[in-house]
């Protein structure tokens, strides 16, 4: 709430009517209404009224307050409450220090206060405030003090200001007593007021020559800009950004200070700094950095650079440029990294370096970097670390010098002397290099394998040699190395007999080259020693049986005739009778399902249910029959296979699973099948047949507990096997490793025969690793074992590999749409029973038919009718014409029209292949003859 005093007098004019009531109501109080206030009282009050000055009156025993608008600021919230009440009670917080000198008032005194502190109650909270004021006592009618008049100042703002101003002059004094820190203070016109004594150590002028000067005066003139703008930041912002510049001394030398100026009052403080030392060793600095890059950029013969502790390039000489070809803006600032080889970076050379570098204050750098278009050098150098006097760590210093051809000869030279040391032990003779000049000769180790000589036996010399040949060869051997050494020979060639130590003497026949210096001069002769003592025993011996030879021949020849051809009988008939008796077996098991279950359907009261039952179980015996036989024709290699091309990872990728279902949870099955060029051309379906009957039989070796890895690589050849020699070509190896009990080495000759098997009787039939080698052998490839009992076996199967461009182009040609439409099928078969049933079959599948018995007849009818058949699907073997050369007839005379051929076993399929005819092999599925037939029939169409 506020309220404005407006008067104090009942006879005042109040302007707005609605502010009388907001006065207080005197009436109520102890000085009674207005009306009847003294005339003292009312004229005081009319001259407080119509002061602007803060002016209060205190009246009557209860010392009631009376005062003006101008003094309601002071009472801030007490205000109006205030107004006529008590003095002493309003202002109840400071009653202690006011009522002495209410006392004195009331008492007649005259009471003249210039600056009172008090602690008050204002604007919610304690402050201190200052006060100037007067009581007057004032008198009433009986002469007796009646109260008294107050005219107030605060002066709390102007005692806080002379108080911070005091403070800032003892600051300024404080700081004017530093010995280190220059201390000046400028005058309103910029001229020196004060100075301490570090300043005029600076400068060297006295107290009294430097007061009074201006910068102007202090300053070399090309500073002045510096001046103006601080002077500028000065009188604008408070204060300037500390900056640098020069002063004049006494003696008109220069120094160089740090200024950093302030506004205070009505001039300004400036702190200087003497930098004189610091800004002449920045220079000796550059000077020494100057001739640093001078000296850098002549020692071209060095990379020298530096890095900063983030390993970024901080500086680079015209050596390094040189060195690794990066142009400095090119390199400044980039990772050093980039200077190192890919593979360096990748196995943290560079961090390790620098490691080192910290640790040992300094790391080796020996080793290929890489230069800006990507070619290597190979530099001989160090890192070292770089620091500040105080220890602290800024960066590192790498020195290198391109010894790129130096390490290439050296490299030359080793590979020349690896050559050598290689070629020397990969002869049986001695290798040996005669110095001429030092007659020093050096030996190979063949030495000892030779004669019997330990390294520390022989003498580098031509004197150990010398002592060596036999006597009588000496002078001849030293006759045909002095004509070789002086170039009346090409070379040296002697032979010579040369003591062993044992003390017999070895046939040696001994060739040398001689070597020439640039000048033309002979220094050196190398050559080899070999052994001929074998060869001539040799000769005489076969002196000795030539007389003999025809004779011994003869009977050597007849004996080993007679010893193969009885083995081969034998192996044969082992074989035949092993094949005989299995197949019979077999097949016996398998007609005993089919017999049974037939005659079983023949019953007219069979349920449903069983006929289906019977039905399916001769469907199911005839699969296994069909897998028998193809089994057995792929060892025989008479399988008619259907090659196509396919990636070997894939195929082993896509039956993965169904591996690990054949070998069991016991066996952890790894396959390793990351090839992208391992495209063969075969059978996959007997390919994955090979893949399942490799794992059934490890995991039977395993007894289903162990490990089984599966790994394809492409090779260059096929290593000799089982007596053959090793073959030349592109091929895929297909490794099937197990942990089994192994093979016994007597029996690995025996493992591919047909129903061999060293598994207990019911546990295996013996052809599923005869169908892999026969697989393998049809495909062109080869089949190999390793194993070692108790250490495991592996299976490596070789496959002709296919390129993988000639690969893409074969897969992409065997893409094709599903199949539509029907047509006339020709259908040529000399089996009656087979021919009747095959037609029945196409028609029911909603081919129209025409049955021939063979392939001349057929012939017959498409010459009858050229145009009626769509496709022609024959036999192969037959009487007369066989499927192949008919089917080779009609493309001759019809070229479009599809020719499927099928077949059981035919030596002319398995031998020369199905020449491009669609090949079904019997006994055939249904769903697989109408697929060949319906695309044969749309590829035509189309």
């Amino acid at each position: 709430m506020s309220a404005e005093v407006l008067s104090t007098l009942p006879h005042s004019t109040v302007p707005d009517p609605r502010k009388v009531t907001l006065t207080r109501d005197w009436s109520a109080t102890s000085l009674g209404a207005m009306q009847t206030w003294p005339a003292a009282l009312r004229t005081l009050c009319e001259v407080i009224d119509g002061s602007a000055q803060p002016m209060f009156i205190v009246w009557g025993a209860d010392r009631i307050l009376i005062y003006n608008q101008a003094y309601a600021p002071i009472l801030a919230e007490k205000h109006p409450e205030a107004l006529g009440r008590p003095f002493l009670e309003v202002w109840s917080e400071i009653r202690d220090e006011l009522t002495p000198l209410v006392e004195r008032a009331y008492a007649g005194e005259a009471v003249q206060m210039d600056d009172i502190t008090l602690v008050m109650n204002r604007r919610g909270t304690v402050e201190e405030a200052h006060f100037a004021f007067s009581y007057t006592p004032i008198r009433g009618e009986a002469s007796q003090v009646a109260g008294f008049f107050c005219a107030c100042w605060e002066i709390t703002a102007q005692v806080m200001a002379e108080r911070e101003r005091r403070v800032v002059a003892d600051r300024v004094q404080a700081a004017l007593a530093i010995r280190t820190v220059g201390i000046i203070r400028w005058g309103p016109d910029f001229g020196l007021v004060e100075v301490n004594e570090a300043f005029l150590r600076m400068t060297g002028f006295t107290e009294e020559e430097a007061l009074g000067r201006t910068w102007q005066e202090l300053t070399p003139e090309e500073f002045w800009p510096a001046s103006e703008n601080a002077v500028e930041q000065v009188l604008t912002l408070g204060e300037a950004v500390p900056y640098e510049k020069q002063y004049y001394r006494k003696d008109g030398s220069r120094w160089w200070g740090l200024f950093a100026p302030r506004k205070v009052e009505d001039g300004a403080i400036e702190f200087v700094l003497d930098i004189t030392e610091r800004k002449q060793a920045e220079e000796q600095l550059r000077e020494r950095e100057k001739r640093l890059q001078l000296i850098l950029n002549s020692a071209t013969d060095y990379a020298i650079l530096t890095l900063d502790p983030e390993r970024r390039v901080t500086s680079w000489s015209a050596g390094a440029k040189r060195t690794f070809g990066f142009e400095g803006e090119e390199i400044l600032g980039q990772s050093g990294d980039l200077l190192f080889t890919s593979e360096d970076r990748q196995a943290g050379v560079p961090e390790e370096e620098i490691r080192t570098a910290r640790l040992e204050e300094h790391a080796p750098d020996i080793r290929w970097h890489q230069r800006k278009d990507g070619s290597r050098v190979f530099v001989r150098g160090s890192t070292t670390i770089l620091r500040e006097p105080s220890g602290a760590e800024i960066g590192f210093l790498k020195v290198a010098h391109d010894e790129t051809e130096r390490r290439r000869a050296e490299e030359a030279v080793r590979e020349t002397e690896e050559r050598y040391r290689l070629a020397a032990r990969a002869t049986n003779d001695v290798i040996w290099d005669w110095n001429l000049a030092t007659n020093q000769i050096r030996w190979s180790e063949a030495v000892e394998t030779l004669f019997g000589y330990k390294p520390e036996e022989i003498e580098p010399s031509g004197s150990w040699w010398e002592a060596k040949v036999h006597p009588d060869d000496l002078q001849r051997a030293r006759d045909d190395a002095a004509a070789a050494i002086k170039g009346q020979t090409l070379g040296w060639t002697s032979e010579y007999r040369f003591a062993r130590r044992d003390g017999g003497y070895a046939d040696i026949l001994d060739r040398g080259t001689v070597i020439q210096d640039r000048c033309g001069r002979v220094v050196r002769m190398v050559g080899a020693m070999h052994d001929l003592t074998r060869h001539k025993q040799a000769e005489t011996t076969l002196r000795q049986l030539n007389e003999t030879l025809e004779h011994r021949v003869v009977e050597e020849v007849s004996s080993r005739l007679k010893t193969e051809d009885a083995l081969r009988q034998s192996q044969k008939l082992e074989a035949i009778g092993q094949l005989t008796g299995g197949v019979a077996h077999d097949f016996n098991n398998l007609l005993t399902v089919i017999r049974g279950s037939a005659q079983m359907l023949c019953r007219p009261t069979l349920p449903d249910e069983r006929r289906q039952r019977y039905a399916e179980a001769i469907a199911e015996t005839a699969d296994r029959a069909t897998k028998l036989t193809s089994q057995l024709l792929a060892f025989s290699r008479r399988q008619a296979l259907k090659p196509e091309v396919f990636n070997v990872g894939q195929r082993i990728d896509a039956i993965v699973d169904m591996l690990r279902t054949v070998v069991g949870s016991r066996v952890e099955l790894t396959a390793n099948t990351q090839c992208e060029i391992c495209y063969v051309e075969a059978d996959p379906s007997q390919f994955e047949t090979a893949l399942v009957n490799m794992a059934v039989n490890a995991r039977d070796a395993m007894d289903g507990v162990g490990q089984l890895r599966i790994s394809i690589e492409p090779m260059t050849g096929v290593p000799g096997v089982r007596g053959h020699s090793s073959a030349k070509g592109n091929f895929v190896a297909v490794r099937i490793s197990d942990t089994g009990a192994g093979i016994p080495t007597e029996k690995l000759a025996q493992i591919f025969e047909p129903f061999f098997t060293t598994k207990e009787i019911k546990k295996g039939t013996g052809l599923g690793l005869s169908q892999v080698y026969g697989f393998a052998k049809q495909s062109g490839g080869e089949v190999a074992v390793e194993s070692e009992p108790g250490e495991g076996t592996t299976f490596t199967v070789y496959l002709p590999r296919v390129p993988a461009a000639v690969a893409a182009a074969a897969l992409e040609s065997t893409a094709s749409d599903e199949a539509r439409g029907h047509g006339h099928v020709l259908v040529v078969e000399d089996n009656e029973q087979v021919g009747r049933f095959s037609t029945q079959l196409l028609s029911e599948l909603g081919f129209e038919t025409t049955w021939a018995a063979n392939a001349e007849a057929a012939l017959g009818l498409l010459t009858e009718h050229p145009a009626r058949y769509a496709a022609v699907f024959s036999d192969v073997v037959m009487p007369g014409m066989n499927g192949i050369e008919f089917g080779k007839e009609v493309r001759r005379r019809q070229p479009d029209l599809p020719v499927v051929l099928t077949s059981g076993y035919s030596h002319v399929l398995a031998q020369e292949g199905s020449h491009g005819f669609e090949l079904l092999h019997k006994p055939y599925a249904i769903e697989d003859l109408t697929r060949v037939l319906r695309n044969a029939i749309r590829e035509r169409a189309a």
